[in-house]
């Protein structure tokens, strides 16, 4: 019985990455429309995000003065609340926010935004989401201008690495 289902199914033979560029735009609109409008697709989003994503991180930490750990934690807390550079959630929305976006494109890219003093901010540093339509899925490139193989990449639009000025003893 299977035979006769796949009969007529011939997957193309082609790399991954030229799939993905001459038809990723319609399968990523194709796959937004779908969470849209089929229940069953966006209840499978949300499994996957409540999945993925849980309750979140939540920081806790290991310093020893009590009067300090508290403090770090109320900052923590406090920062929660302000992440969001758009203004639309808090971390833990944010999280959840990845993981959908996760689901429906394969990938979602967050912006860190350090910010001015005078903003206002408990911490002057936010997170913004980028969906994966802001880089077009045709464009790879090799990297020129002496930069290391090692601390940068490119993959299908996007460069990936550790930032400008970002310590080297952080990681990627």
């Amino acid at each position: 019985m299977a035979r006769r289902r796949l009969r007529g199914w011939q997957p193309p033979l082609e790399n991954i990455n030229s799939l993905v560029a001459t038809g990723g735009p319609r399968l990523l609109a194709r796959a937004r429309e779908l969470v849209v409008t089929n229940g069953y697709a966006a209840n499978a989003c949300e499994a996957f995000a409540s999945n993925l994503v849980g309750d979140g991180i939540k920081a806790s930490s290991l310093i020893s003065d009590p009067a300090l750990r508290d403090g770090i934690q109320r900052l923590w807390l406090a920062w929660t609340d302000e992440a969001d550079a758009d203004g639309l959630t808090d971390f833990y929305g944010l999280q959840a926010m990845v993981a959908r976006e996760m689901f429906v494109a394969g990938e979602c890219f967050v912006r860190i935004r350090p910010r001015r003093l005078e903003d206002g901010l408990t911490v002057p540093l936010q997170l913004q989401l980028l969906q994966s339509e802001m880089l077009p899925f045709e464009k790879t490139e090799e990297l020129s201008g002496g930069r290391s193989s090692r601390n940068k990449r490119t993959m299908a639009g996007a460069t990936c690495g550790r930032p400008r000025n970002w310590p080297a003893s952080m990681g990627r």
